[in-house]
């Protein structure tokens, strides 16, 4: 299945949502109706999109190393020195894209 999401420069909500099944769908809908859906459960604002994924935490180096789908979803500590020198420790959710909290969601919207 093929999502695709386009945005325009300034526009909160999406421009489009586009979906391919490549007619291996296994609901009665068309890509179009999946498409509506989709866009009724999740948020796709640019700023829900950030804050559910949490992408301003800093994650980026576990992330990059051996790929960043199919890993574990979990809650590490990590401690940062700061330019001037002060000393924290956060604790930072990786790989928050891997979270399956949505699939009751989704089985519930399409009838599964």
């Amino acid at each position: 299945m093929l999502v695709q999401v386009s945005y325009a420069i300034g526009v909160v909500e999406p421009m489009g949502i586009f979906v391919d099944t490549y007619g291996t769908s296994k609901v009665n809908l068309t890509d179009g109706e999946i498409a509506a859906k989709i866009s009724h459960i999740f948020d796709m604002r640019p700023s829900a999109i950030e804050e559910r994924l949490k992408l301003r935490q800093p994650m980026y180096s576990e992330t990059a190393a051996y790929g960043h789908m199919g890993r574990k979803n979990e809650i590490v500590h990590k401690t940062f020195k700061t330019p001037d020198n002060t000393v924290t420790t956060l604790s930072v959710e990786l790989f928050t894209w891997e979270k399956l909290d949505y699939v009751d969601k989704v089985k519930e919207a399409f009838g599964l």
